[in-house]
């Protein structure tokens, strides 16, 4: 019988999410399938944004939230902008339209992601095409 995946090392996380289209933006997969762990319901991943970058404006179809680990930025949800520093939490709803900058001119912005695994028929065939809904990548 194989042993389930409890733990997923730091040198397993798997890097290129949807995240990484816009530039200064790294998207790190943690509890994901592709990291060999069994989720069926959540996933969790660590962003890392570089000073005046941005993600790309996206939304998809799960709930997600942040912890911010490092810096200070905003998140702009469905238009209005909030913004929120090291410590805070985040809460997204599903379908929203969002993006989130990195305010700071000096310090990376480092966050936790957790959310609902996006389903489209993931399991048991993974990975899927991609549920996000890319918007706009650009830097400017």
């Amino acid at each position: 019988m194989k042993r389930r995946k409890v733990v997923v090392n730091q040198s397993e996380f798997v890097p290129g999410a949807p995240m990484e289209t816009s530039p200064g933006v790294k998207d790190w997969k943690v509890i994901y399938p592709e990291t060999g762990v069994d989720a069926r319901t959540v996933i969790m991943g660590i962003v890392e944004i570089k000073p005046n970058c941005h993600s790309p404006l996206h939304r998809h179809n799960c709930e997600e939230v942040y912890y911010i680990l490092q810096g200070k930025g905003a998140i702009e949800s469905d238009g209005e902008r909030y913004e929120f520093e090291k410590g805070d939490a985040v809460y997204n709803k599903e379908n929203s339209t969002h993006r989130v900058f990195n305010t700071d001119s000096r310090k990376t912005l480092k966050l936790v992601v957790v959310a609902g695994i996006m389903f489209t028929g993931l399991l048991p065939h993974w990975p899927t095409k991609s549920p996000y809904e890319i918007l706009e990548t650009t830097n400017e």
